[in-house]
């Protein structure tokens, strides 16, 4: 059975997301799917009854099979967007968790590959460092979250893309 904290209607889905910020110096972990044409931070849904904490570090283990831990909170999105991926509008409440790495090894990797299957296919993902700065310069989504990194404090946006 499937908890992920979604609502469909004919117009619009709803989504409850959580999405993880991981440093390495000047740099944070970032999500490329090979079908869409932008970056974004990894993550995903939360489920009934899980905290956002506890979502970004199960996401982290199923994407990658790596052990994470939680640091603090960086904010909360409100986002409204049209999905690149099925043209329907989405309402979303964005958490953003920065965690850390449990191994001190895996900062070493270059690129941290995807190993969660969905629908009997392989996602499409690769984990990647990216300068902050280079970020800044490229298809990031949502945009409004490189603000919410460089500042040291939580933060609470209305974001409509």
């Amino acid at each position: 059975m499937n908890n992920d904290i979604v609502i469909q209607n004919d117009n619009c889905d709803f989504n409850y997301r959580v999405a993880i910020v991981i440093r390495k110096e000047n740099k944070i972990l970032v999500q490329k799917d090979d079908r869409a044409k932008h970056y974004t931070l990894p993550g995903g849904r939360c489920e009934l009854g899980e905290s956002s904490a506890n979502t970004a570090i199960r996401e982290l283990k199923e994407e990658t099979g790596l052990d994470s831990k939680f640091i603090k909170g960086i904010g909360l999105i409100e986002n409204f967007f049209v999905s690149s991926f099925t043209g329907r509008k989405i309402h979303e409440l964005l958490i953003i968790n920065e965690l850390k790495f449990s191994d001190a090894t895996i900062y070493e990797k270059e690129v941290i590959n995807n190993i969660e299957e969905k629908k009997d296919k392989k996602l499409h993902l690769t984990y990647i460092w990216l300068d902050i700065n280079e970020l800044k310069n490229c298809n990031f989504k949502p945009a409004i979250i490189l603000e919410m990194i460089e500042k040291n404090e939580f933060q609470h946006y209305i974001n409509e893309d």
